[in-house]
Formats: C-alpha cells, structure tokens, sequence
C-alpha cells in the first residue's frame, strides 16, 4: 500500500472515532456550571440516602441495565437487582454509616450525560459498637433521564490496607 493511502486511511479512520467530551463551544459556560451543579446535588442525595441506611432510596437513583450496573472493589455487578441485594447484605450489621467526600469532580460529556469522580472516607460502625474507617475512590457515570440525574454505571472501591 502506497504512503498516500495509509495516510488517508489513517486520517478516515480518525473520521469515524467517537468525538470527546464536549469542547468548550458547545455549551455555555452557565449551562455546564448548572449541569456539574445538578450531578454533585444528585450525588448528594446519594450519599444521604447511603447515610440513612436507606438502600431503596439509594437505588432509586440507579437506572437497571444488564451490562454492568456497578462494580464494588473489583468485583462486577451486572444488574441493578444483583447490586441492590448486595448492598442490602453489605448494610446488615451496620447501625451508622458517614462519607466524608476529599474532593468531587464532574466532567460533562453531552448535556444529558456526565462523569463525576471522587475521593473521601467512610465511616461505619456496627451494630457491636466498633467503628471502621476507610477510604474510598468513586466514579458514577449520571446520565439525565425524566428531568432527573440518575445513575448508569457505579465504581466503588476501597485500596487494600497493608
């Protein structure tokens, strides 16, 4: 194949990659604020329900696919029911539970689509009165659905403690 046509393959096959996250022309600068504003409210209503031991209001926020709804510290749950029963296993036991989020980030993919990352601890004490602390890193990718932000896909896990 001559040099002229890898070349054009290379530059049509570039044609046909997906685009990135939303360059800065495409939404305002207000609406992407007001889009990262409505992720981290939804991300916090969340984290209350998860500190209430609410896991039905918790879940309300996630969307049911049987791709791959969460993955908890390597392992992957393929659906929303798989992931639910989990957390409900996972909540036994525990009298209290507290995040405390380090930081929070949220990158706008479209206006109805959204990547939020974060980083904190966790703080759970058990029914016996014994308090375990640890940390934790998250992405939730959001995606807005009925007006409101829901959850499509979850990764939680925690590092391992030497």
């Amino acid at each position: 194949m001559s040099a002229f046509l890898k070349l054009m393959c290379v530059f049509a096959f570039g044609a046909l990659l997906p685009a990135g996250p939303l360059d800065d022309q495409t939404l305002s600068d207000s609406k992407r604020a007001a889009i990262e504003q409505a992720v981290l409210e939804a991300n916090e209503q969340t984290t209350r329900a998860a500190q209430d031991l609410d896991v039905d209001r918790l879940f309300s926020f996630m969307l049911d696919t049987g791709k791959g709804s969460v993955i908890q510290s390597g392992v992957l749950v393929l659906t929303r029911e798989q992931a639910l029963s989990q957390t409900r296993n996972n909540f036994r036991g525990i009298s209290r539970i507290e995040y405390r989020w380090k930081q929070r980030h949220v990158t706008v993919i479209s206006p109805t689509v959204a990547l939020l990352v974060g980083e904190g601890e966790s703080s759970a004490t058990t029914a016996q009165g014994a308090t375990f602390v640890t940390p934790f890193a998250q992405t939730a990718v959001f995606v807005l659905t009925g007006g409101q932000w829901k959850i499509l896909h979850a990764h939680h896990s925690s590092p391992v403690r030497r």
